[in-house]
Parts: structure tokens; sequence; C-alpha cells
């Protein structure tokens, strides 16, 4: 059974992979090295999960996620809710890894979250490591809907009849997540993982995910109802 709950989050990160370039950065290693060795499990337990669908999105709302790619290098990738336009919300992410650091800043309608093919994302802006920022607009937009389309499905999550079990991660242990096996994909990009979900967690409700066919993780490490801003004006 897939569901698309995690196919959003790794996208986006793979789409921050993709602009860092090959070489490795000696500051952004050390930051990176430096903050994941001072993570620590908080030892706080949240109940058992109820809901079939993540919370009602919000602007304020994060989360952040020690990635893990097939080469065993770490990024830290964190989720934000920064504003709301027309009934759209502004959703951001940005990548933190050995390379440097991206943003993406993408302006989507959620329409109805359990259907998805109600959705449309209306903008998109791009920060790359040098901090330039660039906004993709006319054909270029029209591309990017496709090539990000299944990635805002994340949004239209119902866990109804999945299997749940507890969770240790970083930020707690998380009981009664909802478990699935997905199958994310960006154009010939493809990963089997194993995800486990919780409605406590906003936007995505990501626990944390183990590749099934690769060596990749994610980990939920940090979360919040409010506090979000933007890095991208």
């Amino acid at each position: 059974m897939t569901t698309p709950a995690f196919r959003k989050i790794f996208v986006l990160a793979c789409i921050g992979f993709a602009a860092c370039g090959p070489s490795i950065d000696s500051a952004s290693k050390k930051d990176i090295d430096q903050r994941i060795a001072a993570l620590g499990h908080t030892g706080q337990s949240f109940p058992a999960a109820s809901a079939l669908v993540p919370k009602p999105l919000a602007t304020g709302q994060w989360t952040q996620h020690l990635m893990m790619n097939e080469k065993g290098e770490p990024s830290l990738v964190t989720h934000k809710i920064v504003g709301e336009d027309g009934g759209a919300f502004w959703f951001e992410v940005a990548n933190e890894n050995y390379y440097g650091k991206t943003v993406s800043k993408i302006l989507v309608f959620p329409g109805d979250r359990m259907n998805p093919g109600t959705m449309e994302i209306r903008a998109v802006k791009l920060k790359d490591k040098s901090g330039k920022v660039s906004e993709v607009d006319g054909p270029s937009l029209q591309l990017m809907r496709s090539l990000w389309q299944g990635s805002i499905n994340m949004l239209a999550v119902s866990w109804q009849g999945l299997p749940q079990e507890s969770m240790p991660v970083i930020a707690g242990t998380f009981n009664g997540c909802f478990k699935a096996r997905t199958d994310a994909s960006w154009g010939v990009w493809r990963s089997l993982s194993t995800t486990w979900m919780h409605p406590m967690v906003p936007i995505s409700g990501l626990v944390k995910s183990a590749g099934v066919d690769r060596p990749t993780s994610m980990e939920l490490v940090g979360f919040g109802e409010t506090g979000a801003t933007s890095e991208i004006p």
C-alpha cells in the first residue's frame, strides 16, 4: 500500500540535493556535523494516533528531519508553512547539507485534502546556495508543476486501514504511528520506503522513513505549530 505523505518531503529534498553541486563545502560540513552531534532524544512521549488525517494546515507550522542519503551523507531538511494567499499556502523547504543550503518556496492551493486532483501549484521561488533568489514563471512554471504535482499530493493523506506501531525518534516516541510502504518518484528517480506517520506532526505527519531498495532514511528531530518564518522574500 502506498501513501503520498513521504513523497513531497523526499522529492523537495532531492531537488535541493540536485542544486547543490558535487563539491563538499568544508564550512557547511563542519556546521552540519556539529548540529547533528548535538541532537539527542527529547524524552517526550506522544499518545497513540487516533485521527486518520494530519492536522489542519496553518501558517507557522514547521518540521525538521535528519535525512541520510545513500552515500551516508546527512542533511537537515526543514519544512515550513510561511504564509497564506487567497486560500493557498506558501510551503517552504530548506535543505542544509555538506554542499550548502538551498531553499524552495511553493504556493500551493490545497483544495480538498482527500482529493489530490483539486490541488494546484500557483507559484515557485528558489534560493540557491549562494543566496540568489529566482522566481519561476511562464513555461518554466508549467514544467515545475508537472515535476512537483506528485509532491504536493502529501496533503491528501488518508491513513484509513493502515497498521499502527510505536516509533522512537530524536523528537520523541510516537505511539501508534500509521505504517505504510511508499513509492516515491520524481522524473526517472524512484525509491521504495517504509514510513511511519502520526497526526501530532504538522504538515505531512512524517515521523520516520527507511529505504527499502536503497540505504536512505529520514527521522523527525523537531516540530512546532508556530514560529515558522520565510527565508525568501
